[in-house]
């Protein structure tokens, strides 16, 4: 039920099946309007155009013209709309809990609300549903005719978009939401405006794991858009000049009015360069408007020369890297898309995730934000995802528990900053000794490791660990709080340091816990709802790489403090000093190798067990004998016809008998670096890296599309060793050259689970033991 505040309309809801509320402000809506009517026709800025809001249009006289244009078939954004609805709608419900709140924003005549809300009843969903809306008597007609339901209690919202938004806060903490947003009235929007309006509802109105559904029109054939907004029925245009009778209505007075809609025209137009439909008023003659404020009583006067326009409304569409970056820099988290038959439009499920990862570094010093980010995600990892009965698991014998990692990293941080100001460790002292380094012994031979914390008899109590943890995160806060005006870069390659070193662990953690059968899914993540793949993978293509010479790492002198340490970008010691390869040319295939195509592998082979990859489970099927395969996530496990087009995670070992098989190779890290350089945008938001999801994703079903960082690191046949000017870091001596063993071999991408601070740095190196199994990496090969 709504917040007790808020009042209802009186009469509302008396002989129907849904009540209404006002959730308007003390001032009215017509008064504001008003205001903002008045702000866009006189602009601070001469080179500024006029404007009126669009939210002028809809009165009740725009309403019924509005719906009467989504019946045109040249408005086809509705129509795509409802054939998505037609033919997902079940799919896209089927996210919505039981007792969900559902906040529909400009509701209109819920000619396809109605597809949502029937498929809930048929699913026998208890839900609350809010049609918000700005006209009474429309908002009155729309929910009336929706009829009556068993499950879905209907009811309206009279107010603006903010006030719904405030609305939407109030409601009960643990009442779960889904935004609905359909229509695409997000094109209206500017694209930053957009973006900020989202992440204010995320911030404002939203809990995590809250859900957004909203329509988004792509940049389609520009004659389909014009024609779009350019109907021969002329009811756009109406739409459009309607606006002015209400501008008159809301600023005229009886016998004086304000503008008079004769002295325009209606004038549109696609902007195909900016990807949006632009519709303006162009006045026909030289005018002057005047508008008396009563109180106090001054006078307005706005001068309109002949042809000059007027803007009224934006209708943005959006190409895929657009909404990605729309999604990404709104704070959400993409669950699902769902286009239309033609491929027109997009339904984007988002939710608030409980926390996020920025593709854009300002700085090379990670941000206070940063880190509260990825302590969040820490958090969600080893407080949802591992039990108390989990905590001294060791689901890879290679490994320690995942005692030790709750520990080691606030240990790891608290020496680092002890040591750079020479200050003594937090309380308890000893925790230094315990969690200062793990362990990575030899696969052939566990007994070899390099050196490492002394195991104890006993770990630590869990409840002491995370006092400990807290005290270490308040002892970084105070040295920003300390530095933030006059840091040196010493002080700031610490801080990047610990922030990537823990970042690193997190992908650690997580492929120990994918090996895990206790493992929890992440708790405020809306768990995927897998479907079979229709079709394999087609084949990668082979992409022709001319020979040229790249330069791999950077210039980063761990020793230099006097440089700008804002700026400048930092490295681990195996990125520096940069080093020039001249590479012959080569083929490379456009995506990694699929779990689907690594099976076919084995099986024309009649591979033994052990040469199946960690990542996969084998299964013998009790009613036929057969044996079945299912790949790990942290949702449990999944059956190959899922995955099978997902990247096949692996050893180098491994990867290295397929290559052979195939008559090809693994590509060498300069080969494999300079096709990421070529094909990879900056930053690459078309990434899934960064939990943007938290399992593989599909390889391209086409071959046109070039893959580069996707869900996995992948394999080199480059060995990890030392080079000429190679220095070992004194920050962390054994950081690299404790694996300089002839057992390792280079690594470089990223995998779902990998910081965009690594995955987008060119010069970043990471490394595998050959045969080690329990990785997020794949691989592709190269001719």
């Amino acid at each position: 039920m709504p917040p007790s505040a808020i009042r209802a309309i009186n009469g509302a809801g008396t002989n129907q099946n849904f009540k209404i509320y006002d959730v308007r402000q003390q001032k009215t809506t017509k008064f504001n309007l008003a205001c903002e009517i008045l702000k866009g026709l006189t602009p601070e800025s001469p080179s500024v155009m006029k404007s009126i809001p669009t939210m002028v249009l809809y009165d009740d006289r725009g309403l019924q013209l509005f719906d009467q244009i989504t019946y045109l078939d040249e408005y086809y954004l509705t129509n795509c709309e409802i054939d998505i609805l037609n033919r997902k709608v079940d799919d896209i419900i089927a996210y919505i809990k039981d007792g969900s709140a559902i906040i529909e924003l400009g509701a209109g005549s819920l000619r396809k609300t109605q597809l949502v809300l029937e498929s809930l009843e048929r699913n026998k969903k208890d839900i609350t549903y809010y049609a918000l809306d700005l006209m009474e008597n429309e908002l009155q007609k729309s929910l009336s005719s929706l009829g009556s339901f068993s499950n879905v209690t209907l009811m309206g919202l009279l107010g603006t978009y903010e006030e719904g938004m405030e609305f939407v806060s109030k409601l009960a903490k643990e009442t779960p939401k889904m935004i609905l947003w359909l229509g695409s009235s997000l094109g209206n929007f500017t694209r930053d405006d957009a973006c900020q309006f989202i992440d204010t509802f995320r911030k404002q109105a939203m809990n995590i794991g809250d859900l957004f559904l909203m329509g988004i029109d792509r940049r389609n054939d520009p004659k389909k858009v014009t024609i779009a907004y350019n109907d021969p029925k002329r009811v756009t245009e109406e739409f459009i000049m309607n606006g002015l009778n209400h501008v008159d209505s809301i600023l005229g007075t009886p016998g004086v009015p304000f503008i008079n809609r004769d002295n325009f025209e209606y004038l549109a137009r696609y902007n195909v360069e900016k990807g949006r439909h632009e519709a303006y008023y162009k006045s026909k003659i030289d005018q002057v408007l005047e508008y008396v404020s009563p109180n106090p009583r001054t006078t307005t006067k706005i001068i309109l020369e002949k042809g000059e326009l007027i803007h009224i409304e934006y209708s943005y569409k959006y190409d895929r890297l657009e909404t990605i970056e729309l999604i990404h820099n709104s704070h959400m988290s993409l669950i699902k898309s769902w286009p239309d038959s033609q491929a027109l439009y997009d339904l984007h499920l988002v939710q608030k995730p409980p926390f996020h990862f920025q593709r854009h570094h300002q700085t090379s010093v990670p941000s206070l934000e940063e880190w509260h980010e990825l302590w969040k995600a820490w958090d969600t990892v080893t407080m949802t995802m591992i039990s108390s009965d989990m905590h001294f698991e060791k689901p890879i014998d290679l490994r320690h528990p995942f005692i030790f990692y709750i520990g080691h990293i606030p240990a790891f941080l608290d020496i680092i900053l002890a040591r750079h100001f020479k200050e003594e460790f937090t309380e308890p002292t000893n925790f230094a000794v315990i969690f200062e380094r793990g362990i990575d012994p030899d696969v052939d031979d566990p007994s070899r490791c390099h050196p490492h914390s002394i195991v104890p008899d006993k770990w630590p109590a869990f409840d002491s660990i995370i006092k400990f943890r807290d005290q270490v995160r308040q002892r970084l806060l105070k040295v920003y709080d300390d530095h933030h005006k006059n840091m040196s870069r010493r002080l700031a390659r610490v801080l990047w340091m610990t922030f990537e070193h823990e970042a690193m662990h997190l992908e650690t953690i997580l492929y120990m816990l994918i090996q895990s059968n206790n493992t929890q899914p992440p708790q405020g993540v809306v768990p995927p709802h897998w479907e079979t793949a229709e079709i394999d993978a087609p084949e990668a293509r082979l992409i022709e790489i001319p020979g040229q010479t790249i330069t791999l790492g950077h210039d980063d002198n761990e020793e230099t403090d006097d440089q700008d340490p804002i700026t400048l970008a930092f490295g681990w010691d195996n990125e520096r000093p940069p080093r020039e390869f001249n590479v012959a040319s080569y083929k490379i295939q456009s995506r990694p190798i699929t779990n689907k195509e690594y099976l076919d592998f084995l099986k024309a082979t009649d591979a033994k067990a052990d040469e199946y990859p960690s990542s996969w489970i084998q299964i013998t099927n009790s009613s036929s004998q057969l044996m079945e395969y299912k790949v790990r996530t942290v949702f449990g496990p999944v059956d190959m016809s899922l995955a099978k087009n997902w990247p096949v995670m692996l050893s180098h070992e491994h990867a290295s008998k397929y290559a052979e098989w195939k008559g090809m190779r693994l590509p060498t890290e300069a080969e494999m670096r300079l096709f990421y350089t070529i094909f990879t945008h900056n930053p690459d938001l078309s990434s899934t890296t960064g939990f943007a999801f938290w399992h593989p994703t599909s390889v391209p079903l086409d071959t046109d599309t070039i893959q580069t960082l996707g869900s996995g690191w992948e394999w080199t046949s480059t060995e990890f060793d030392n080079y000429p000017g190679f220095e070992k870091s004194k920050l962390y001596p054994g950081y690299s050259s404790d694996f300089f063993d002839n057992k390792h071999n280079v690594i470089l991408g990223g995998s779902w689970t990998t910081h965009p601070r690594i995955s987008t740095r060119k010069s970043f190196r990471n490394w595998y033991q050959r045969n080690y199994l329990y990785v997020f990496c794949g691989f592709r090969l190269c001719e």
